[in-house]
């Protein structure tokens, strides 16, 4: 995951998983971790009208390309994956204008056409909210049990 990406973040799960948000990124991982883990991204730092509450992403999907290291082509394949994934948000950055020449170019489109309805270079499954909440939920019922039973141990000495 180091390699030059379009990625999306997905929300909901079986019928209801939809595309929140579409991207693109020099470095995959140091960016995915900025939305989920550090979230200090601008998408998901609230400070916009509309943003992205990580608590919600279930699936990462990204696309690899030979031709992304070059950042024109990664702007313009950006643009044709808003089109293909219709996402709730975008990235705000404004495409450069080779990117936008690119993003004209029939062939060009219909490549990345092809590329983003195929199978994902890699994806990672989230589990829901609800689901880590009943996982931490269950962890802390079983830390408060062995508390009570190493305290019940201590007064018995």
């Amino acid at each position: 995951m180091c390699l030059p990406a379009v990625y999306a973040l997905y929300g909901g799960q079986s019928r209801a998983l939809h595309v929140a948000y579409v991207g693109l990124a020099t470095k995959l991982k140091s960016r995915i971790m900025q939305h989920l883990v550090t979230r200090d991204s601008s998408v998901t730092t609230g400070i916009h009208a509309v943003s992205l509450n990580p608590d919600f992403v279930t699936r990462v999907e990204w696309w690899e390309y030979p031709d992304f290291v070059d950042s024109s082509v990664l702007a313009a394949a950006e643009l044709v994956a808003f089109d293909v994934f219709a996402p709730v948000l975008r990235s705000r950055g404004a495409p450069q204008e080779q990117a936008q020449k690119l993003y004209q170019d029939e062939a060009f489109k219909n490549k990345m056409w092809l590329l983003f309805k195929g199978d994902p270079s890699g994806y990672l499954p989230l589990p829901p909210l609800q689901e880590r909440v009943s996982t931490l939920e269950a962890h802390i019922i079983e830390l408060e049990q062995r508390i009570v039973e190493l305290e019940r141990k201590q007064q018995e000495m």
